[in-house]
């Protein structure tokens, strides 16, 4: 069985490791917290003292940002001294679409195979990814990705093919403008109906009543808030500077996107970039709007997504 290195313990590389392992794979792990590769290596890993030491026959990343997997890959002990023609690259981290474009130039030129891609768990990842219960989506060309595809599968249970590296970079980030987005005017039509003396809870059942399921779906979610499910606010602001930095390059105004980027801010300057972006967005209503929405939240019990037999889908081939 192939030898896998995984550069990055993190919140989601933590479980990553431990379902490598329990699928049997031999894994060189790497971070710069060396109690994660301690703690990684009692599982079973092998601790490797530099990003480039930990290289495999196929090698992950799962770091925050562009600067971090920069400076794994092209750093004084990085991975690209240590790859070899034949061997692949599988980024999954926090990365914007041009870093993908970068390393799938610079990694051509020692024939090494580079897919881009992103996790996807539709609830807490030190719960959903242990159990293989997530999506991974990358992008490449059909030809390239079939080993990768392979291993991944066997790891997670859905994976989504797409016919560029920096697709997955891209359409991640614009998942979270989505998101974001509604969780702000969401939040603000709630203080408009509270400040009225109308309770949203009548709200949402107007909603279901009349069928309006994407509104009930983004009501919902926001009201599901106090569960803390979901990324962080933190992170939520760092996908839109990646994408507002894009925009920039292309000249592509985008006013919404900097408008809820500017509310996020302050939402981080009032100190709740650790809460979810449905909760700091109510708080940092409550602040601005001085309105009370503890009656715009219920208990809901988390749902996690069955179990599912190994898929692979590809799109737009």
């Amino acid at each position: 069985m192939q030898t896998i290195g995984l550069i990055g313990l993190g919140n989601a590389g933590r479980p990553v490791a431990e379902r490598i392992l329990f699928k049997g794979y031999g894994l060189n792990v790497f971070d710069i917290d060396g109690a994660a590769v301690d703690a990684a290596v009692r599982r079973g890993a092998n601790g490797a003292n530099s990003a480039a030491d930990a290289v495999g026959d196929m090698t992950v990343t799962l770091l925050p940002s562009s600067v971090e997997l920069r400076q794994v890959v092209f750093g004084e002990s990085g991975v690209f001294k240590s790859l070899r023609p034949g061997m692949t690259l599988i980024d999954l981290s926090g990365t914007d679409p041009d870093c993908a474009r970068e390393l799938q130039q610079r990694l051509a030129e020692k024939q090494v195979t580079f897919i881009g891609g992103t996790i996807h768990a539709s609830g807490a990842p030190a719960v959903m990814i242990p159990q293989g219960r997530f999506s991974i989506v990358v992008g490449g060309e059909k030809a390239n990705l079939g080993p990768a595809v392979g291993f991944l599968n066997d790891v997670a249970d859905t994976i989504i093919c797409l016919p560029e590296p920096w697709m997955p970079k891209a359409f991640k980030i614009a998942i979270i403008l989505y998101a974001t987005t509604n969780n702000i005017i969401t939040a603000e039509i709630c203080s408009w109906l509270t400040a009225q003396g109308s309770d949203p809870k009548l709200f949402l059942q107007l909603l279901r009543t009349t069928g309006s399921e994407a509104s009930c779906a983004r009501l919902e979610e926001f009201m599901k808030r106090n569960n803390n499910d979901g990324g962080a606010l933190s992170n939520s602001y760092k996908d839109f500077r990646q994408a507002l930095d894009m925009a920039a390059k292309l000249e592509i105004p985008m006013p919404l996107a900097s408008m809820a980027n500017q509310i996020q801010e302050m939402g981080r300057a009032t100190g709740l970039q650790r809460l979810n972006s449905p909760a700091a967005m109510g708080k940092l209503y409550e602040l601005i709007t001085g309105t009370d929405l503890s009656q715009a939240t219920f208990n809901a019990e988390k749902r996690f997504p069955e179990s599912r037999e190994p898929r692979v889908v590809y799109l737009g081939e």
